[in-house]
């Protein structure tokens, strides 16, 4: 009898399979030609299915040629209109905040397009004639969105491809795919998943690192059911080190992770040392962890399945079940019963 943590172990070790195989098929997707037109991309999503569309915003930052918004709550931004895209990403196509936007950017008269395994939002888009992506998710037996993010990612990746919103080589991204270490990684994941143990992790990211520092924390929270926070240099370096101090309690159980490339910018280079020096001075444990990849695809792509191993292995360290969220599940329940 397979057990919950062999199935998530599965869907992990299948992360490469969940990238590719909806990357490939939103490339064949076709959609209609006013879609290339529009000015404005808001993306619509709620944790597993939200933040891959902040790994790709800020790893393609300064390639994605429109304005890239994530919208994730229950009301749009002002400015959408017939000149904007709204992707409804919903992993389970049954999020209440994606399907509720969804309404509001068909009165806007924005164009809609969508991104799950079928559900509600399916049905939605269907009554509306709006395209697509609807992926077969045989490449995550878990079923948890977190844990087969990858289909969102290579799905998004596709769509902005296919677009023509995104100036990036599709070769490149393909070879990133096909380059990821899932076993050397996990490995490594492994190791640090027990100097992680009871302890309060901050992950420490920069620029085309941040999205995935929110997904590291992300996972820590459902998947090892932990409490987490990512930070993001520069930003910190101007308030959080001077926060380091109390309360004494909670300072004792702080761990900072640094997620370094030597990718990223000479200036964002000498923060990461400097702040590791400063939180140090503070008496608080430190882990760096530096990225291996030849480009920045391919560390983040890295990051991505090191995240999704060192949390699993959290939980087990937990004692925790991986392939459920009982207070998530709890919740919407009760929003149901209100």
């Amino acid at each position: 009898m397979i057990n919950a943590d062999d199935i998530v172990k599965k869907s992990m070790n299948l992360f490469t399979e969940q990238i590719q195989d909806s990357f490939e098929k939103s490339l064949e997707i076709t959609l209609p030609n006013e879609y290339q037109q529009v000015k404005n991309i808001i993306a619509c999503g709620m944790g597993g299915s939200r933040f891959p569309h902040y790994i790709v915003k800020e790893l393609f930052k300064e390639e994605i040629n429109v304005p890239y918004l994530i919208n994730d709550d229950y009301n749009l931004p002002g400015f959408v209109d017939g000149n904007t895209l709204v992707i409804l990403s919903s992993y389970s196509g049954t999020t209440e905040e994606v399907l509720t936007v969804g309404k509001k950017a068909y009165e806007k008269k924005a164009k809609i397009i969508g991104i799950s395994d079928g559900g509600e939002l399916k049905d939605f888009l269907s009554q509306i004639n709006a395209p697509g992506y609807f992926f077969n998710p045989i490449f995550n037996p878990s079923g948890q969105p977190r844990i087969g993010f990858g289909y969102l990612i290579g799905g998004i990746l596709g769509l902005l491809l296919n677009l023509k919103k995104l100036n990036y080589p599709k070769d490149k991204i393909i070879s990133a795919i096909n380059d990821i270490k899932i076993k050397e990684i996990e490995n490594e994941a492994e190791q640090m998943s027990k100097k992680i143990f009871n302890k309060y992790p901050y992950y420490i990211v920069s620029e085309f690192l941040t999205g995935v520092g929110n997904a590291i924390a992300n996972q820590t929270n459902e998947t090892a059911k932990s409490i987490s926070s990512f930070r993001v240099i520069p930003e910190l370096n101007h308030h959080l080190m001077e926060g380091l101090k109390n309360p004494k309690e909670t300072v004792k159980t702080s761990l900072f992770i640094f997620f370094f490339s030597k990718l990223f910018s000479e200036s964002i280079q000498k923060r990461f040392y400097i702040t590791k020096e400063i939180v140090e001075k503070n008496n608080i444990e430190t882990l760096w962890h530096e990225l291996k990849g030849q480009n920045k695809v391919e560390q983040v792509f890295e990051l991505m399945t090191f995240g999704n191993f060192l949390t699993m292995y959290l939980s087990l360290l937990y004692g925790e079940d991986p392939s459920t969220v009982p207070y998530v599940d709890y919740f919407k329940k009760k929003l149901k019963e209100i």
